[in-house]
């Protein structure tokens, strides 16, 4: 980590994560799995230089598993989406979890690259899942920046 730190999200974070919510997807909801969470409520880590936010990560517990709901860099390249992932990794492990996992859409190249290049495994690919999302969340795109259709959700999962 170069110049930046990781701390537990606390509620004088929310704004500051709000407003890079919104300016990246249009507000706090966030589907995985047919399931609508509101991404301010969830726990999670926030990577600050000084004041200033640098990325942020949100999760779900449920049982023995720990989702990771949202993971968010807004630093390119200075390891901030690795450090929160490693965060979030110790943090499930701390808890006993028997896995951490994530959804990523088909579209997302690089995040499909991140998490693998991280000894995460591919563990499903839901096929048409986002199209069920889009009946909670309608605003989802159907088609990437790149010009690839939206379509699947990608499980990723690490097990311990």
């Amino acid at each position: 980590m170069s110049g930046f730190r990781i701390v537990e999200k606390m509620p004088e974070h929310d704004a500051a994560v709000l407003a890079a919510w919104v300016r990246n997807y249009g507000g706090p909801a966030v589907v995985s799995r047919g399931r609508l969470y509101d991404a301010r409520m969830l726990p999670g880590f926030v990577a600050l230089e000084g004041e200033r936010l640098l990325g942020a990560l949100t999760w779900h517990a449920d049982g023995g598993e720990i989702e990771i709901v949202s993971l968010d860099s807004y630093a390119e390249d200075r390891g901030v989406g690795t450090a929160l992932l490693a965060v979030a990794v110790e943090a499930a492990q701390a808890r006993a979890a028997r896995r951490i996992w994530l959804i990523t859409s088909n579209d997302n190249i690089r995040a499909i690259r991140f998490y693998q290049k991280r000894g995460w495994d591919m563990a499903a690919l839901h096929r048409d899942a986002i199209d069920e999302a889009r009946k909670i969340k309608p605003e989802i795109p159907r088609m990437s920046d790149d010009g690839i259709p939206i379509r699947h959700e990608i499980e990723f999962e690490r097990r311990f």
